[in-house]
């Protein structure tokens, strides 16, 4: 029987689970949801374990060599000793922090040189200046505060509080050249290092399948769990984006342009969100929005449509593009800029649209929030551009991000496994096997045609941006 990684991926709203060979890549692979949720931007992280139980249970049953993990990152999950949580996940894009980053905003001058970012609201550091001051009960039972998902269920796994590298960036605590916990940063926070986990790298060894786990998964005890990775490190070796110059375009729930830099970069000034590449010696330039599937899921559930109708829309609208111009900032936003009370709208809505225009119009909307981060992050436009996630199988979307861009995109052959295939990458690396070092794709040539609607779509996108941001302060009533 030949030998298997399980990757497990805690995504935003699913939990997906595959298995990995060095001869077939991802052969099997299983999906298990959380649920509705009572909060926005908070999860129960025991869902996000339970989903492992029985995704785990729909694969086919075989010989797992190791288990490696990815996840969200930036999120504030308090655990006791034991690893049980003593408060839902205050997720990546809660912006609860907010008062606190103001507070300390006069003791933060050397941060962004130790972190490597400018310290924002979404830094799990902040969200437990928020949880700390206004939840003390569970902040004092608080063991260790662990800031991705994954993290959870490593815990879970091998009984161990542990992070990566590319995790820790999102702290707003680790010191990015040394990829260790800064003394200074923690002491300014009231943190005490034992209540971090331990930062190690992606290939580790982070402990063994621990009895009681293994037996809830139907798995023998004992099998190594290799750390992985944050999502956007993960994504980033799942789209084989290895070189510098590289650059993943990734379409999930959230999304995100990453490039592949050289750990150089640190020392310029760019305005992007930087996180530890999985190789010690890179860097990840990464530009993040906040509503990219989210906002079709959104879309889908008010018209009461499923993906496919919406595909069908999709391709019906895609014949005669409407004059509709839709901002994606349906949670705020995080990049070019960082305005978390900014709201979304749609601008020349009138009744001559129906669903197929609404849906065309969200899919636009995001795709020219996308290419305004990748101007940012690649001006020049050498970089090849790889699409992945669940967006990209969409029949339309790739297209349009092509046309919007201007540029070709390579969309890989299974771009929704892009993120478990960088995990499982990590694994193989870690055993020592010999696995294929490329994936299929496709490319995709921009419409010509489509520029010029595009370009003028594209200016209203701009400035209608710039009006909504400057009332968004008095929709807070």
């Amino acid at each position: 029987m030949s030998e298997q990684i399980l990757a497990l991926d805690v995504g935003t709203s699913a939990l997906k689970a595959v298995l990995f060979e060095p001869a077939r890549g991802i052969f099997a692979m299983s999906e298990a949801g959380y649920g509705l949720q009572k909060e926005q931007h908070r999860q129960d992280p025991s869902l996000w374990w339970e989903a492992v139980v029985d995704a785990v249970a729909r694969l086919p049953k075989g010989h797992i060599s190791a288990i490696v993990l990815s996840g969200t990152m930036e999120n504030l999950i308090p655990v006791d000793h034991t690893g049980n949580s003593l408060f839902p996940a205050i997720l990546y894009s809660d912006p609860c922090g907010s008062t606190f980053l103001e507070q300390m905003a006069g003791e933060l001058n050397d941060a962004a040189k130790i972190i490597g970012n400018s310290p924002e609201p979404l830094m799990t550091v902040f969200k437990w200046g928020w949880f700390s001051a206004n939840h003390p009960s569970e902040a004092g039972k608080t063991a260790c505060i662990l800031p991705g998902a994954k993290d959870f269920i490593a815990c879970r796994l091998t009984g161990r509080f542990v992070t990566d590298p590319v995790t820790a960036t999102t702290t707003g605590l680790m010191d990015i050249r040394t990829r260790q916990w800064a003394r200074a940063l923690t002491d300014l926070a009231g943190l005490q290092e034992e209540m971090l986990p331990a930062i190690e790298p992606a290939s580790a060894k982070i402990g063994s399948l621990t009895t009681e786990a293994a037996r809830a998964l139907s798995l023998t005890a004992g099998i190594p769990i290799i750390n992985g990775c944050g999502d956007a490190g993960a994504t980033t070796l799942g789209s084989f984006c290895d070189e510098e110059g590289d650059v993943s375009l990734y379409l999930g729930t959230s999304g995100w342009v990453a490039r592949v830099a050289s750990e150089q970069s640190l020392d310029s000034d760019r305005p992007v969100y930087r996180l530890a590449h999985p190789s010690i010696t890179k860097i990840i330039e990464v530009l993040p929005i906040l509503s990219a599937g989210a906002a079709t899921a959104w879309l889908r559930n008010l018209l009461g449509k499923t993906l496919e109708e919406s595909e069908i829309l999709l391709v019906e609208a895609d014949r005669n593009p409407p004059n509709l111009v839709f901002l994606p900032y349906l949670a705020g936003e995080r990049s070019p800029f960082s305005d978390l009370a900014v709201r979304a709208s749609f601008v020349g809505l009138d009744t001559a649209h129906g669903a197929a225009e609404l849906a065309y119009s969200v899919l636009e909307g995001v795709s020219f929030a996308i290419r305004r981060n990748l101007l940012a992050l690649d001006p020049i436009g050498q970089g090849q551009v790889t699409l992945v996630g669940g967006g990209a199988t969409s029949r339309v979307w790739p297209q349009l991000i092509a046309d919007i861009l201007e540029r070709p995109i390579s969309v890989l052959s299974d771009p929704a496994s892009a993120t478990s295939l960088g995990a499982c990458r990590i694994a193989a690396h870690a055993l020592g096997w010999q696995v294929s070092e490329g994936l299929s794709s496709w490319i995709i040539q921009p419409r010509a045609e489509r520029f010029e609607r595009l370009r003028r779509l594209g200016g209203i996108f701009d400035e209608g941006t710039v009006f909504a941001r400057s009332i968004a302060h008095r929709l807070r009533g």
